[in-house]
């Protein structure tokens, strides 16, 4: 999990790696670079679609708070996944849900960024009564990388859309009637598209 999150960062901080252009320096450009010394807070909302994190297609929605830098941005997200029930042995109907506070540290340049995504989370199992149903080892962990775009509607306003590649490290695994028939897969996505609301610049 090191490995990864070390390899996510270093792709981070190559996107914001500033490109130097031999052009004279004019007014804008001064005022280009005191721009590049202040910052503004983000919050956000986003539907999202994973595959993978649980045992169906799962949909969900994010709530984000983020400090942003032209360049660069921390941010936390509050997420919360469910799936569309599915059935597995023995006509067992089976339901997920899967609550996730994530870490976002993210390289931007123009509408384009980059972002490492940290982030756990406890499965969650409900079936039909009177079967004997459990998640082993619940708690799931992940270290993503993000490709995000946005589009400005406004001042106030933006339109973002994602798409995520997460390697899982912690796997949970379903059990029915002490059976195993579902574990989390090395690899999952995440995809969405949501509103960012700007803070005004400090």
């Amino acid at each position: 999990m090191r490995r990864a999150g070390c390899a996510a960062v270093l792709v981070v901080l190559m996107a914001t790696t500033p490109v130097h252009a031999d052009t004279p320096r004019s007014e804008s450009g001064r005022e280009t670079q005191e721009d590049d010394h202040m910052f503004r807070g983000e919050i956000s909302a986003s539907p999202l679609l994973a595959v993978g994190l649980l045992p169906a297609l799962g949909g969900g929605a994010s709530f984000a708070t983020a400090f942003r830098w032209p360049s660069l941005s921390i941010g936390v997200e509050a997420r919360m996944f469910t799936s569309l029930a599915d059935t597995f042995a023995d006509g067992v109907l089976v339901h997920a849900s899967l609550a996730m506070p994530t870490l976002d540290i993210c390289g931007h340049r123009g509408v384009l960024s980059v972002c490492a995504v940290f982030d756990a989370g406890e499965l969650r199992i409900t079936s039909d009564p009177g079967v004997s149903i459990q998640a082993r080892q619940p708690w799931v962990s992940s270290v993503g990388l993000r490709v995000a775009g946005d589009w400005r509607f406004s001042e106030q306003l933006l339109l973002r859309g994602f798409a995520e590649l997460h390697t899982n490290h912690s796997r949970p695994s379903l059990w029915v009637n002490n059976r195993e028939v579902w574990r989390v897969p090395p690899l999952s996505g995440v995809v969405g598209v949501g509103l960012v609301l700007p803070v005004d610049a400090f």
